[in-house]
């Protein structure tokens, strides 16, 4: 039997993006530079290949999965994008607009210069930032009819235009901004690690507290009350013990079993079990603690959820402020911001949006989320409603337009859905049993949704991308590594001259405005610190808003 493996993806939609999703994934294992490629990278350049080779993408696809990229996006930085103005919000803010402003600019003057032909400049501006949403605004703005068409350029062209100067620079935008994450500071003649134990130190933050430290997880175990303890309250004893990071789960009195209660009275030959970190109950034992072994004050079941932080009142405030080990018995292992892993620190002010990674008893766990707001493994469901008529709502907001004389202004379909997709997570945060969209299934919409509008992109742009090679590729190439490479060393300048920021911080800031992932981790290894991460998840949020918005702009001026 033969099989036409051609004709077979040619006659099956379905099978065509799905091989070329497939084989990016494989391919977006291979590192350039000792950096992954990534998926992306991955599914770009197989989905080249296969346009180039005559197939092309399935009617549709591609604007699916540019709409559920887009608007995954504006979810994920809407509880975030109103209150990450609190300590440097708007060093962050300025940050971004330095990045977008210049790279716009410059992408404008040199597509003019080198005379690149239109849709060019606007795929340069996101491939030299490795910005999809940048791409996803550019491509919406001509499928929209908002972008300002030569005559002499159809809609089709532009968009291959657009895809194939994303696929040329995207690479080497990776690799450059990279570049500049890892010889700025041996240039400039700076102690990253230095730097970042300055800030650590200025700041309050431990840089022994991490994700995962063994010495935070708390384990439950039973002693029998001291002596010197009988007649105080539970309350007066965390006094006495210095609050030992740690909390009186249940007290055994004889048979009968009580609940802890600060004004609780302890007596004598009372049974108590305690939850506490491993260092605690080792210093317990040191000051000749009897421990005994009860089953009714140990069974209890400690466990790890996620906790996303939605309460006004705790939005602010530091883990030192909110004492879980005392007041819940509750420790803080994790802490995620923007998708960003961040230092745990007492002395770190959380945000709406963020994610706690909490370990203690259930029952505890759960009176502490609503204190702080609720937990994400307790939505199972995703609101597919709201999620259905927030697209909708997206995609209406976008075909609104504003004609003043000649001159049409609107957002564009990109824009529509990021601007109702942010106001929908951030409601989700103030009222979390509105528009749940769990973390794993947001991650799912939002990987699934770039990953078909990469393909689609590759697709169009394969057929063309030879050419293009031959002609301008080198152009397009020059043109993309200056966008790359000044944008950041302008936002360097101004934050290091105007802002005063700690290299580290600001270069974290400069990764998160280049919305450049692996650059971050460069900077991590370089600072030996989680220091950098807290100025990426600052930046990246009004990054993806602002880029989105630029690709667009690009296609209109």
């Amino acid at each position: 039997m033969t099989i036409d493996v051609f004709g077979l993806l040619g006659d099956n939609p379905i099978l065509l993006i799905f091989t070329v999703i497939g084989l990016g994934y494989l391919v977006a294992k291979i590192r350039i530079a000792d950096v992954p490629a990534g998926p992306v990278i991955g599914v770009l350049l197989v989905g080249l290949l296969f346009g180039h080779l005559g197939f092309a993408a399935p009617p549709g696809a591609s604007a699916f999965g540019f709409a559920l990229f887009i608007f995954s996006v504006g979810i994920q930085a809407g509880p975030s994008f109103f209150s990450a103005f609190a300590a440097d919000g708007a060093r962050y803010v300025t940050l971004a607009c330095v990045v977008a402003v210049t790279a716009v600019a410059l992408s404008l003057v040199l597509a003019r210069f080198m005379g690149l032909e239109y849709g060019f400049g606007a795929g340069m501006l996101a491939g030299a930032l490795t910005s999809t949403p940048t791409l996803a605004g550019a491509q919406d703005a001509v499928r929209s009819g908002l972008g300002s068409l030569p005559e002499a350029v159809s809609q089709a062209k532009a968009l291959e235009n657009i895809g194939v100067g994303y696929a040329i620079t995207y690479v080497f935008g990776t690799l450059g901004i990279i570049l500049v994450a890892r010889f700025v500071p041996r240039i400039a003649g700076i102690d990253l690690p230095a730097e970042a134990a300055k800030l650590e130190r200025e700041r309050g933050l431990r840089r022994e507290r991490r994700r995962g430290h063994g010495g935070s997880l708390p384990i439950v175990r039973a002693y029998r009350l001291p002596t010197d303890m009988a007649g105080k309250t539970v309350a007066q004893v965390a006094v006495q013990t210095g609050h030992l990071q740690g909390k009186v789960l249940r007290i055994k009195r004889g048979s009968a079993l009580l609940e802890s209660a600060p004004d609780l009275v302890l007596e004598a030959g009372d049974l108590v079990s305690v939850i506490a970190g491993i260092g605690v109950h080792e210093g317990a034992r040191g000051k000749d603690a009897e421990e005994v072994l009860d089953p009714d004050l140990l069974n209890y079941r400690v466990t790890t959820r996620e906790i996303v932080v939605t309460d006004v009142k705790v939005v602010g405030r530091t883990l030192k402020d909110l004492d879980l080990p005392s007041a819940y018995g509750c420790f803080a292992t994790g802490l995620t911001r923007a998708s960003i892993d961040l230092l745990v620190d007492p002395d770190l002010p959380l945000q709406k949006g963020d994610r706690l990674e909490v370990v203690g008893e259930k029952d505890n766990l759960h009176r502490l989320a609503e204190t702080v707001g609720f937990v994400e493994q307790d939505l199972e469901k995703t609101d597919l409603a709201t999620f259905a008529f927030g697209m909708i709502a997206g995609t209406v907001l976008g075909l609104v337009t504003l004609t003043l004389g000649e001159v049409s202004i609107g957002l564009g379909t990109a824009g529509g859905l990021l601007v109702v997709g942010i106001m929908i997570g951030y409601l989700g945060s103030v009222m979390p049993t509105f528009g749940q969209v769990p973390a794993a299934a947001r991650y799912v919409l939002m990987e699934l949704g770039l990953m078909l509008f990469m393909a689609g992109v590759g697709l169009n742009a394969g057929g063309g991308i030879v050419a293009a090679l031959a002609s301008v590729g080198p152009l397009v190439i020059l043109g993309g590594g200056l966008v790359t490479l000044l944008p950041p060393l302008m936002a360097y300048l101004v934050g290091r001259r105007l802002l005063r920021m700690n290299p580290a911080l600001l270069l974290g800031s400069i990764t998160g405005a280049m919305t450049s992932t692996p650059a971050l981790n460069v900077v991590t290894e370089a600072a030996r610190s989680g220091v950098p991460a807290l100025g990426y998840a600052g930046t990246y949020t009004f990054a993806n808003v602002l880029l989105t918005f630029a690709g667009a702009l690009m296609m209109r001026l």
